[in-house]
């Protein structure tokens, strides 16, 4: 089913059978800016819905339930949240709606601050399905219009070397042009300098293998197109890490056009080749942040369906409080995840302002103290001075610290200290997270900020935490956004100090 267009005003269904009730809902919404519908009943609101932000529903109704009116909004309006209301609530009741996929389940008075709020979430939450939707479309729109352009150039790229030439010269992914039997590149364009750093000649004639991180990413390359070919496809796509002249890698969608001679034969394969390596890093830091919340939920979740039965009232509120608050801290991540992706574009203003660096960093000094007690190391905290300045995003800067003192915690042995450093120094803000953990090797630091690389950095955390090293690639983009430096100082066994430094006098808006 295709994704509806968002509403450009906010609009509810409200699916009352009490009147006083429906007036109540309309004129407290209608004085917030909302556009409101109603219905008393469940043949009328199965009438009268039509696309609409959200809907608020009575559970008890003529006619049919709320629980039908959720089936029924699922089915034909699946991007549309439903918010059960209920003057008599139960667990089973509650439960069911849960399970049924309603949004929220609000008990009857609902106050106007909670209602505005519930719905708040509600309408952000469809505008992400929204937003998704809408991607995957544009994804496989783009899959589908690449690799018809690759079928259709295939047959004058066969014609004209010179027209190959000109046109893929003027396209920005990579074009190669393979012969068999040993994948040799007999031709590549212009953008081959860009995406892998090599010029032209100095690629030609040579395996495509090379490009590859290592034999069996190949061999998953070569089994992928003659698996092509026995279905009888003439086209494949792959997505996989390749290998650039510098040794970094990047991670590459690879469309290829299998050409055949008339015994069946495989005598050339075209392949098109695009850097998607933003995008996998954006999935990979989405994926590794909210891996800690979601493993709370589904805890607190088998707990409840196993303790359910005896669990006194107290104990579920509690829970249920817990699951709301992770949910919410999941929204949230999502929210920094959209900013930090338009920064990496250049597509976001930070909220510039003067801080005092010395407070910002205590502040989580006091937050990480407790998880720092846990494996008996102690944070220590140097200033120059009790006042350094800079313009700069509060709230950005201070992700960039909450990770580098959560790294050094998780990187430090039992029994050591961390050391929290700041000082004014040529013009700029310097704060250094200290530990005495193993340290890095020299060869790998080159690795630390960069995010997804087949290389890998040997350190590990010091009591089995869980660390990809995603956070500190995030902080080098929040930092260069800053126009800042970032970096680490480390001899390999006598820890590390992670660095970074802001100009005092901040940074010219975008």
């Amino acid at each position: 089913m295709d994704a509806p267009a968002e509403i450009s005003t906010p609009t509810v269904m409200v699916l009352d059978d009490e009147e006083i009730v429906r007036r109540a809902l309309m004129r407290r919404l209608e004085s917030s800016g909302y556009v409101v519908h109603t219905a008393k009943d469940y043949p009328e609101f199965t009438e009268r819905m039509v696309e609409c932000d959200a809907v608020l529903c009575d559970i008890i109704l003529p006619g049919g339930s709320g629980l039908d009116a959720l089936k029924f909004t699922r089915e034909h309006f699946p991007y549309t949240p439903v918010i059960l209301m209920t003057g008599q609530p139960s667990y089973e009741t509650a439960a069911e709606a849960i399970r049924l996929g309603a949004f929220d389940y609000l008990t009857k008075p609902v106050s106007k601050t909670n209602l505005l709020l519930t719905l708040e979430r509600a309408i952000r939450n469809r505008q992400l399905m929204l937003e998704k939707q809408r991607l995957e479309a544009e994804n496989k729109a783009y899959r589908l219009q690449l690799e018809e352009k690759v079928a259709q150039q295939t047959q004058a790229l066969r014609e004209s070397q010179e027209f190959l030439t000109t046109l893929t010269n003027t396209m920005a992914d990579v074009v190669f042009s393979l012969s068999m039997p040993g994948f040799n590149i007999d031709y590549v364009n212009q953008s081959v300098i860009k995406i892998f750093g090599y010029q032209p000649g100095e690629i030609l004639g040579q395996p495509f293998s090379q490009l590859f991180i290592d034999d069996l990413s190949f061999a998953v390359f070569n089994q992928k197109q003659i698996g092509a070919l026995s279905a009888g496809n003439s086209q494949m796509r792959i997505e996989q890490p390749m290998l650039k002249k510098d040794g970094s890698t990047i991670t590459a969608e690879v469309v290829s056009t299998l050409v055949t001679a008339e015994d069946g034969q495989l005598v050339e394969v075209i392949s098109v080749v695009r850097d998607v390596t933003e995008r996998s890093f954006l999935f990979g830091v989405v994926a590794h942040e909210l891996r800690s919340p979601l493993s709370l939920v589904t805890g607190f979740l088998q707990v409840l369906l196993s303790d359910f039965a005896t669990m006194d009232q107290a104990s579920l509120a509690r829970y249920l409080q817990t699951l709301n608050k992770q949910s919410l801290r999941m929204l949230h991540m999502l929210d920094e995840f959209l900013d930090v992706t338009k920064i990496e574009f250049g597509d976001v203003t930070l909220n510039r302002e003067r801080v005092n660096i010395v407070d910002l960093v205590q502040d989580y000094v006091d937050e990480f103290s407790y998880l720092a007690s846990k494996k008996d190391i102690v944070l220590k905290e140097k200033y120059d001075k009790p006042l350094l300045e800079c313009v700069c995003d509060a709230h950005k800067i201070g992700e960039v610290v909450a990770n580098l003192i959560d790294n050094a915690i998780k990187y430090s042995h039992p029994g050591t200290t961390v050391q929290l450093m700041a000082r004014q120094e040529n013009g700029s803000v310097w704060v250094g997270v200290k530990d005495e953990g193993t340290g890095i090797k020299s060869e790998e630091i080159q690795y630390l900020f960069k995010g997804f690389s087949h290389k890998r950095v040997s350190t590990k955390p010091t009591g089995d935490e869980v660390s990809t090293g995603l956070g500190l690639a995030i902080c080098k983009r929040i930092v260069e956004a800053h126009q800042g430096k970032i970096g680490v100082e480390s001899t390999f066994g006598q820890g590390a100090t992670f660095w970074f430094s802001l100009p005092v006098n901040g940074f010219p808006p975008k």
